[in-house]
């Protein structure tokens, strides 16, 4: 008679199985790695495939993909058809306008608390960088390096200010509206000229940050917002 095999421990039956917190940290990887994909390019904006091209392709699992998936159409990043597929988005004109205008509500109060509250320090070594790129650009022109370097001082710029608010609800919201940024720039064009309008906006906003001018900070942010949706729409 063939003996009973012994049943494993509860404790190793328990291990066995994915725990709720591997299952968050699957999802995130799938979503992290999906907006990476559609960063770089490897994703086009308007790209329409089904999820298990997708799952194959990006070498993700399903269950995860799908969760990411859905947390991306929250977003705003994707349209899910159901049993046809997914759409990444394409920005149009109003998706642009739209992101403009939001971030204009959220950023010109976070300027003008920066105007009245920022470290003196933070300020002028922000106005420091921004030279420096200045001077950077004018000798290198525009290469991958300075892209990089561009959107890094974009962050910082923006980034400073919103955070200087201290309110995770901005924080939050303000993440989401850099991901429509970082969308809307994919087809946009840089030139040295353009770059540099741009920077020196973040130097005259700053400026008015550094003399503790309220409304010259939030009405040089706004301006500064016109004129990036006025290059934006120059696509269309």
């Amino acid at each position: 008679m063939a003996k009973k095999q012994k049943e494993a421990p509860a404790i190793e039956r328990e291990s066995a199985k994915p725990s709720s917190n591997q299952g968050v940290s699957l999802n995130r990887a799938a979503y992290d790695k999906i907006l990476k994909w559609v960063f770089d390019g490897r994703l086009a904006p308007g790209a329409f495939m089904s999820q298990s091209e997708l799952s194959k392709s990006m070498d993700i699992p399903m269950q995860p993909l799908r969760d990411a998936l859905r947390v991306l159409e929250s977003e705003k990043m994707l349209i899910i058809h159901p049993r046809s597929g997914i759409q990444f988005r394409k920005p149009d004109l109003e998706f642009i306008r739209a992101t403009y205008q939001f971030r204009s509500i959220i950023e010109s109060a976070a300027a003008r608390h920066f105007a009245q509250y920022g470290h003196e320090s933070v300020i002028t070594d922000l106005i420091d960088e921004h030279h420096k790129l200045i001077e950077k650009l004018a000798q290198e022109g525009i290469t991958k390096g300075m892209l990089e370097d561009i959107e890094a001082i974009e962050m910082k710029f923006h980034g400073t200010m919103i955070s200087s608010l201290k309110n995770e609800f901005v924080e939050v919201t303000a993440t989401r509206l850099k991901y429509y940024i970082k969308l809307i720039q994919l087809e946009h064009h840089f030139t040295p000229n353009l770059v540099k309008s741009s920077l020196l906006e973040h130097i005259e906003i700053l400026q008015a940050c550094l003399d503790r001018d309220q409304e010259a900070a939030s009405h040089g942010l706004l301006l500064h917002f016109k004129e990036a949706l006025h290059r934006h729409m120059g696509m269309f």
